[in-house]
């Protein structure tokens, strides 16, 4: 059994695919960072440092966690750092991570409130008494107040700020809670806590303990599920923007790859041709099909104010019928489920072989119930007339439906 993370568990939920190329394939992609990633990477070393040199009894002026944040920023900076909305520079980010972090100073110094245990903490910990599942995650800041309340802390750099509702389901957390009671037997109460550092807002939760054994329990069937997936198929989503999976990812591989290519490549490229060619098939085929259906409608008209039923044309001839047929309600809509309902109540469901739609219409077609069982039967099938029209090409002593 593998050790999982949050991460690779939510990795699998957004697309199967993605994790077998993550975690069981290693796959090796050009290392691409986004500078999202760069600003969070960059507050989080500022805020670990401000709470590593506090253990110290150390306390830094903003001014100066703020030098230590631009030297973070100009050593680890590189033209890898990925900056894909338009009109938006490397200042403009660097100034939305100094926001971040002096929306925290001022709100919180001088971070007193509780006594910091660990920063970074990594927990490993088996969510079985036999160790077969193991978890293991990182915690931005443990710390304990002075009532013996322990708190899990998690810095966030992004724009969105979730609703209460949100977190009260947040599984990243609420797993690191059961990890910090592997680590300090003591934690009996524990406040979940994340810090919306550029909205400066802080979002506080709890979980009791039925609610840990209700995730513990449904993280183990996650895992199995992992465990037991063969087919590993991708999904497609907003997430696929960053994925960086593209190249080889099924779904996406030609598509990169065709679009790396010079313009005259790209035009005799054999995907390109066969691609642009079922495009242009089948916007002549949706053209021919709407011609189609106003013939038919004409073609009918014509044949009632004739009175016929059948037109001649070269070597061809059309014949034109009025149908009546009974029309049930979609597989899955809320009239569906009432008829059901209805047919079972009635006492006709085994009648109709648990609702075969050929059984059901040939027993209402044929009457084979009571007159008041068909009363009420009748707004769900109603008899509607449609056009048939049949285009047959006349041979030589024999005519050829087309």
């Amino acid at each position: 059994m593998r050790v999982y993370s949050h991460s690779q568990l939510q990795t699998f939920e957004t697309c199967p695919l993605k994790y077998k190329f993550r975690y069981i394939d290693r796959i090796k992609t050009p290392i691409e960072e986004s500078i999202e990633m760069f600003v969070g990477s960059r507050v989080h070393a500022t805020l670990e440092k401000l709470y590593k040199d506090l253990q110290l009894e150390k306390l830094n002026p903003l001014d100066s966690l703020l030098e230590f944040y631009r030297a973070e920023w100009q050593k680890e900076w590189n033209p890898g750092v990925k900056i894909t909305q338009s009109g938006i520079t490397e200042q403009n980010y660097f100034d939305y991570g100094a926001r971040c972090i002096r929306n925290y100073y001022e709100r919180f110094q001088p971070f007193n409130q509780s006594l910091t245990l660990a920063t970074e903490l990594r927990l490993s910990f088996a969510l079985d008494s036999a160790g077969e599942y193991q978890m293991t995650g990182y915690l931005d800041r443990a710390a304990r107040r002075a009532d013996g309340t322990y708190e899990i802390h998690d810095y966030k750099t992004g724009k969105s700020l979730p609703s209460q509702q949100i977190l009260d389901r947040d599984r990243q957390l609420a797993l690191y809670q059961i990890g910090l009671r592997h680590q300090w037997p003591d934690a009996d109460r524990v406040h979940l806590l994340w810090h919306y550092l550029h909205a400066d807002t802080t979002i506080t939760s709890t979980r009791t303990p039925e609610q840990l054994e209700a995730l513990r329990q449904s993280t183990i069937q996650n895992i199995d599920r992992i465990e037991a997936e063969e087919k590993f198929e991708p999904q497609k989503g907003a997430w696929c923007e960053w994925c960086e999976f593209q190249p080889v990812c099924p779904l996406w591989k030609h598509v990169v790859a065709a679009g790396a290519l010079p313009p005259a490549q790209f035009a005799t490229d054999e995907g390109v041709k066969l691609a642009n060619e079922i495009a242009e098939t089948k916007r002549q085929r949706d053209r021919l099909d709407r011609r189609y259906e106003e013939l038919k409608e004409l073609i009918a008209e014509f044949c009632r104010q004739q009175k016929i039923r059948v037109v001649a044309g070269s070597g061809v001839r059309v014949s034109v019928k009025e149908v009546e047929q009974i029309s049930l309600p979609e597989k899955g809509s809320v009239k569906r489920a009432e008829l059901e309902r209805l047919l079972r109540k009635l006492d006709c469901w085994k009648d109709v072989a648990g609702l075969d739609i050929y059984e059901l219409k040939r027993a209402l077609k044929e009457r084979l119930w009571p007159d008041d069982v068909l009363q009420q039967l009748r707004p769900y099938a109603p008899t509607e007339t449609s056009t048939q029209v049949t285009v047959r090409r006349i041979k030589e002593n024999e005519d050829e439906e087309l």
